[in-house]
């Protein structure tokens, strides 16, 4: 758990030599570069390539449901040919998808009139064909004395009527107005369903065929992007008329290789040491078992370089409060199951890789905070069995779980400030954080300890934190009565933030109202489910099995994005609101992009 030291780096060289350089140092993938010229505008009057057309063919190459092997090599491949071969395939092909859908659409509306084609007018007289689907119930309204009609089919709510007459009837003379049937017969519909659903399975061939390029198309894309990060490079550089000069942040333990990089090209380098002005850009880094905590805490806000890395701290945290918020052993088992059968889909990636460890542990958590609080898919266990004996939380006994919840809070405020001073060097940098331990403490105590002799040391707790916060709130020294009263302005403009510490315990209740909601409504579909299987017998069983499976996969699904939603919201807003100082830029590596199979 460590920010990165970095040193500053600047390449000298030939001009000459700058593309070969760039190369390298894309190859060698360790440098963040500092521009120092602005590209932008040169970067803009570069006309668009085909890089977004050639993106999207390989989407819907990856796509396929069906994987031809691929080709490695670039013999007969044509980048071209190819693309657009791939997407006029999707374009046809989800042109067809969407003929079949209507002409599935036409043939269950024509069905119920069955085959028929229009004859020639003269043969019938001059009339017409007109078309209405009544409703049984409206039948008695239509008067037959004046009209040629015939019912041709009727189920058990509709009836389909023909009605003959060489005119639109008015909107009066049948109950409901007329509807359009078209002209296409039944058999003829089904023929060009059959057609279309023919050219559906030879487009789907045709794009499995195409799959075959999807790594050499991949080689491509990476490439060309490789060539446009080199081209954007090579304009932030600072050229003169000879020589070239590229800066970049490195690892302080890689200057040896950075070294050994510029050798081997024979240009020049100069590291410095990161002074007062200069901005780093961060890099988090931790052990494999913690690694997810950096995605964590770079979804919000990265921490700036002189500050610290709260990764593993996030990490655990997040972990904890998500397993309170899902409170169910049943749930968290379940979860695991499915993680463990659907293991294979992760490993493609390190990020893959570090959210399914991560998401293994947060479904440990719910599933041991489900056995402390006796939930298993909202049924408690039986008194007097091993289960019933592990459960040592009660959800419904409020003043407990206040306590408990409040305790967390304050833990995870006291840990952000103490953190926070420990990375301080100024010494009211140190001694606010002090402060404010001592006010979230003291505050806790009091509360606890309510009619005990902690109750006293809690007050007095807080009223020394708030003199050091307000003392200690400014680094101005005192030269004149001016500088004085700004410090005294300083301090008590510091001491406003006693609000949002108190604020900041309370959000933590969300733990326990949102734990204790999961499992009332976990409670509530087993009890409705029960309702109706003895209210209906027979069917009421497959009813009761319906409502207890979407119920339970709707509580999940609430429970879920409640835990993802507020166990990372108490970390980046309350946590880091108490624990991070500065936001940071993340270190971007210069690199080539790496192509799998």
């Amino acid at each position: 758990m460590t920010i990165v030291p970095l040193v500053k780096v600047n390449l000298v060289g030939i001009l000459e030599d700058k593309d070969k350089v760039l190369e390298a140092t894309q190859e060698f993938g360790a440098l963040h570069l500092i521009p120092l010229t602005s590209a932008q505008k040169e970067l803009e009057a570069v006309p668009a390539g085909r890089g977004r057309e050639a993106s999207e063919a390989l989407r819907w190459l990856m796509d396929s449901k069906a994987q031809r092997r691929p080709v490695t090599h670039l013999d007969d491949f044509d980048l071209e040919t190819v693309v657009e071969k791939t997407l006029a395939n999707r374009k046809a092909l989800r042109d067809f998808e969407d003929r079949v859908a209507r002409l599935d659409q036409r043939i269950q509306d024509v069905e119920p009139w069955g085959e028929f084609s229009f004859s020639d007018l003269a043969e019938i007289g001059e009339h017409r064909l007109w078309f209405y689907v009544v409703p049984n119930a409206k039948i008695k309204l239509i008067d037959p004395s004046d009209k040629i009609l015939e019912i041709v089919h009727r189920d058990k709510y509709r009836s389909y009527i023909v009605l003959l007459s060489p005119e639109e009837p008015a909107t009066n003379a049948m109950p409901v107005p007329r509807v359009h049937v078209g002209a296409e017969a039944l058999s003829v519909l089904r023929r060009q369903h059959e057609d279309a659903t023919i050219q559906l399975e030879e487009l789907e061939l045709q794009r499995q065929a195409l799959t075959k390029w999807r790594f050499v198309l991949a080689q491509n894309l990476a490439a060309a992007r490789d060539h446009s990060a080199r081209h954007r490079a090579s304009l932030e550089t600072a050229d003169t008329e000879q020589v070239f000069v590229l800066q970049a942040w490195a690892r302080q333990d890689q200057v040896a290789e950075v070294r050994t990089l510029s050798d081997s090209l024979g240009i020049a380098l100069l590291v410095t040491d990161v002074e007062e002005a200069d901005a780093p850009p961060t890099l988090l880094d931790n052990r494999p078992a913690l690694e997810a905590g950096e995605d964590l805490v770079e979804f919000y806000q990265t921490p700036g370089y002189r500050g610290w890395d709260p990764s593993a701290i996030v990490y655990v945290s997040f972990v904890i409060f998500f397993g309170m918020i899902m409170t169910d052993a049943g749930y968290g088992l379940l979860l695991l199951l499915l993680l463990y059968l659907f293991r294979a889909r992760f490993k493609g990636s390190a990020l893959g890789r570090r959210m399914f460890r991560m998401s293994v542990w947060l479904m440990i958590s719910t599933a041991a905070f489900g056995v402390a609080t006796g939930s298993y898919f909202g049924v408690a266990p039986p008194e007097g069995t091993f289960l019933a004996r592990l459960k040592v939380l009660h959800l419904k006994d409020v003043d407990t779980m206040m306590k408990i919840t409040l305790t967390i809070g304050v833990t995870h405020i006291v840990i952000a400030n103490l953190m926070r001073a420990w990375h301080e060097t100024s010494l009211s940098g140190r001694l606010q954080p002090v402060g404010w331990c001592l006010v979230a403490l003291g505050g806790l105590a009091t509360f606890l300890g309510q009619g005990t002799s902690i109750a006293v040391a809690g007050p007095v707790a807080v009223v020394a934190g708030l003199l050091l916060v307000g003392i200690f709130g400014s680094d101005r020294k005192v030269t004149s009565l001016k500088t004085g009263g700004l410090r005294v302005f300083d301090g008590l403009a510091s001491l406003a933030r006693i609000v949002n510490i108190f604020s900041d315990v309370l959000s933590y209740m969300r733990l326990f109202a949102l734990g204790l909601a999961a499992a009332s409504l976990a409670e509530t579909i087993n009890s409705l489910s029960g309702q109706l299987n003895h209210a209906v017998p027979g069917v009421g069983l497959l009813i009761a099995i319906a409502v207890l499976v979407l119920g339970h996969a709707i509580n999940i699904g609430l429970g879920l994005i409640a835990g993802c939603v507020h166990g990372l919201r108490l970390n980046v807003i309350e946590f880091f609101n108490w624990g991070l100082k500065d936001e940071g830029t993340p270190f971007r590596p210069f690199k080539k992009e790496e192509t799998r199979l």
